[in-house]
């Protein structure tokens, strides 16, 4: 699921001055004092994304911090850099009949900085983390559109990437593709693309390691040597437009005519089903997830109200399409539950919040009135985030979070002023679902006017119902009556990194920005870094 786009939808409808998880956040002071420094010789650093400049064009710096020094920011890239997008490579142990990945660990940061992509070992060994950067030497990369982690091998993972056309500018109508390939000695290898790029991934059926990407006609199978290639579609069939989710061993994919679903269970060769015309025809699904026994896309009829949506439920053994829900109203924010499917629904008179059951297609619908907006966040253990934000749109919007029980919609906690600003990377990963985090990270006592700006943050952990309050970030005397801008990012460990920087006039200000580190499962652990170094 890509969470990230529904908040972003979120932070739009809500007037939110800039949204943690859109982006990145900005940087902090001090300085070795002419000292020698040493560095952590072993274990994970965390990583932060450090914004400056203007709201709706900010630059991005890159830092690190290490749990046994959570006083010290390793800078890696200077916060007016252009880090246009990131992503984390992590490593465990796969259990093939388990379906799992367990004990996760980051291995490697996967960034773009002008255009060009570079991988930056995450455990350390001794030596400056800057030092260990490695560079592709591109100078057209934009942002990741495809991962193919390799979680058991983390350098033989695969990313593509978009690419700036003739025009020389990302995200334009002239945006080609281009391949980035990790070497055993921790390189980066940057290829672009012809006019056929990749839509998918293809895994390997046993040992889940990716192995492939798949072309709108086509798989092409990596280190294969002859016969690498098999076909998916014959030239006189449409050609596949859209791969909307890949699972370990098929893909759910999108042609100008109807949904289908290829299986690649055969490991070089693919069966199709198609799931016909009638119900799937027009093109716009959208995933809500998948779990063991289907996928879940929704479409809304129109883009603007009035509308109707439609829900399809699609069985992953054999696979059949059929209308789980539909109703009327705009689906602005979908995510799925254990047992459930949450609608955010908009129409011209009211905003709805649907609870969809996965199976018999049952909704219940709770009203919030127009002036009140609200979605859920889920995790993967039936407790999700609620978040209610009142006059959205306005000066005085006011923000609430809850934690519900799905089953019963019961509130476990309640947060008046509560923002959510992430969900932790998980630590386990399971290959047969789209949802595997548990850990969410947000703000207490957030408000319109000082956003981040004196509040709280505090972490909760839906599999063990463990609410933790992590510190205070600067209080209104720090930053006086400016706008507080935050970010943070946390796991696949314990370790989470946080930043917070004042915006003044629609900037975000690189002077007096702080970084912090904190561990998930320690209160009041909320430590600023007090040192910088490279």
């Amino acid at each position: 699921m890509n969470r990230r786009l529904s908040l972003c939808r979120l932070a739009l409808l809500t007037g939110v001055l800039a949204l943690p998880g859109c982006g990145g956040g900005g940087g902090s002071g001090g300085g070795s004092g002419g000292k020698p420094v040493s560095y952590p010789s072993a274990g994970a650093f965390g990583w932060i994304l450090k914004a400056s400049g203007a709201t709706g064009a900010l630059s991005y710096g890159l830092s690190l911090v290490h749990t046994s020094k959570a006083n010290t920011e390793y800078a890696i890239e200077i916060a007016n850099s252009n880090v246009s997008d990131a992503s984390l490579l992590s490593g465990g142990t796969v259990n093939t009949s388990g379906l799992q990945v367990t004990g996760l660990q980051p291995h490697s940061l996967v960034y773009i900085v002008g255009g060009d992509v570079r991988l930056l070992p995450m455990q350390a060994n001794g030596t400056a983390p800057a030092s260990r950067v490695q560079r592709a030497g591109s100078t057209s990369a934009c942002r990741f559109k495809l991962a193919a982690d390799d979680n058991a091998a983390p350098l033989n993972s695969r990313f593509i990437v978009s690419s700036a056309g003739a025009d020389g500018t990302c995200n334009t109508s002239d945006d080609g593709r281009a391949e980035v390939r990790l070497t055993s000695d921790g390189g980066v290898v940057y290829a672009p693309i012809g006019s056929d790029a990749p839509l998918g991934v293809v895994r390997d059926p046993s040992t889940l390691a990716p192995r492939g990407w798949i072309y709108p006609r086509s798989v092409v199978l990596w280190n294969s040597g002859t016969g690498s290639a098999f076909p998916i579609r014959a030239n006189s069939a449409p050609a596949v437009t859209r791969v909307i989710t890949d699972t370990y061993r098929s893909s759910l994919v999108e042609d100008s005519t109807q949904l289908s679903v290829l299986d690649f269970s055969g490991g070089t060769s693919s069966t199709e089903t198609s799931l016909g015309a009638t119900l799937t025809s027009g093109g716009g699904w959208q995933l809500l997830g998948f779990d063991a026994n289907a996928y879940y896309v929704y479409r809304n009829a129109n883009q603007t109200p009035p509308s109707t949506w439609t829900v399809l439920r699609i069985t992953r053994t054999a696979p059949v399409a059929s209308v789980l829900a539909s109703g009327t109203g705009l689906v602005t924010v979908a995510s799925m539950g254990s047992n459930v499917l949450f609608l955010t629904l908009f129409d011209e008179t009211d905003n709805l919040l649907a609870r969809v059951d996965k199976v018999s297609g049952s909704a219940a619908y709770a009203s919030y009135g127009l002036s009140v907006f609200p979605s859920v966040q889920t995790s993967a253990n039936g407790v999700h985030l609620l978040q209610r934000v009142a006059d959205y749109g306005t000066p005085g919007a006011a923000y609430t979070i809850d934690f519900i029980d799905e089953a019963s919609s019961t509130s476990l906690l309640n947060r008046p002023g509560g923002f959510p600003i992430v969900v932790a990377e998980a630590s386990t990963v399971s290959f047969d679902t789209s949802e595997s985090r548990s850990r969410f990270i947000y703000a207490s006592d957030y408000s319109s006017a000082s956003g981040f700006n004196g509040a709280t943050l505090e972490t909760y952990d839906s599999a063990t119902g463990i609410n933790r309050v992590l510190g205070a970030l600067p209080e209104l005397a720090d930053f006086g009556s400016d706008t507080g801008y935050a970010s943070a990012n946390g796991g696949p460990t314990s370790l989470g990194l946080a930043f917070l920087a004042r915006s003044t006039a629609g900037n975000v200000q690189a002077s007096g920005s702080r970084v912090y580190s904190f561990n998930l499962g320690v209160a009041d652990s909320l430590t600023a870094t007090t040192v910088t170094v490279p």
